[in-house]
């Protein structure tokens, strides 16, 4: 049976055998699972009516429904692809397919959370920057923003985007919700994948828009030292510092200059006699 065969089957109701062949070809239990079919789902199921109705199924499916590192994984994963080419190709689903990307960038299996950013960067390449004012819910949510960055990598995406001040607003919205995060989320996994996703975002969103990027970095305030530092690696590019010197320098000064220097030891505590009650010998 073709794929096209088992997604009209599942449509009209009966998804045994697009569920069989999804998991078939999934390649899992594996390292790499197979995007190029979960992408060719996504394709047909958007270009049908009741598309959106299968990707929200797919995509909902519970962890004890579809188990992370099984071949049943592919299904909800191949649901969140789905509902980003619904987005695009029928626009009275787009709310509830954007929620439904939402949700699963908290879901417990990565390599679900993993679709979502490929699904937002497959919008953005069709939609450019008219996609980042539908995303502002996303800069709320640690996993939520990092799938955005990391979304904005692509160079379909990144190419299509030319409001260099959308940029900025999305830029200073993540690195406020890193440096307004709890002392307790640096081992939260989502505060860990944003702070990786800004490092990452940085040096290619400075080479696309130069100084508005590099200035809001220079802006940057924080107390948090591992914040800074991890913004002093992301300008440890040499394109950025190329295309950009005066800029760059400026900006990696301003974070520099918020490093406290060393404590002067004269004003560190003595030690102390012991004021025990016990006899000396």
């Amino acid at each position: 049976m073709t794929l096209d065969d088992a997604i009209t089957r599942a449509i009209a109701g009966d998804t045994r055998e697009l569920y069989a062949l999804l998991a078939r070809g999934s390649g899992l239990p594996g390292e790499r699972v197979n995007l190029a079919l979960a992408k060719a789902f996504a394709g047909v199921c958007a270009a049908d009516a009741r598309g959106p109705k299968l990707a929200l199924r797919m995509a909902s499916m519970s962890a004890d429904e579809a188990p992370g590192g099984s071949a049943l994984e592919m299904l909800p994963l191949s649901g969140v692809l789905a509902a980003g080419a619904c987005m695009v190709s029928q626009p009275r689903s787009r709310s509830a397919m954007l929620g439904v990307i939402h949700d699963a960038c908290e879901d417990l299996r990565f390599r679900v959370r993993d679709a979502v950013p490929i699904a937002l960067a497959d919008v953005g390449a069709r939609e450019g920057g008219a996609l980042l004012s539908d995303l502002e819910p996303f800069l709320e949510g640690y996993f939520h923003a990092a799938a955005v960055l990391t979304a904005l990598l692509e160079p379909a995406f990144l190419a299509r985007i030319s409001d260099a001040d959308a940029i900025v607003h999305l830029l200073e919205r993540v690195l406020h919700l890193a440096s307004s995060a709890p002392r307790a989320a640096a081992r939260w996994p989502g505060y860990k994948a944003l702070v990786l996703a800004i490092e990452k975002a940085i040096a290619p969103l400075a080479i696309r828009f130069g100084q508005p990027v590099l200035a809001v970095v220079g802006a940057f305030r924080s107390e948090d030292p591992h914040l800074r530092a991890m913004l002093e690696r992301a300008l440890d590019d040499k394109k950025v510092h190329v295309r950009f010197p005066e800029e760059h320098a400026s900006a990696l000064a301003a974070l520099q200059a918020q490093t406290k220097g060393p404590r002067d030891p004269r004003s560190a505590p003595r030690a102390t006699r012991k004021r025990g009650g016990g006899r000396r010998r």
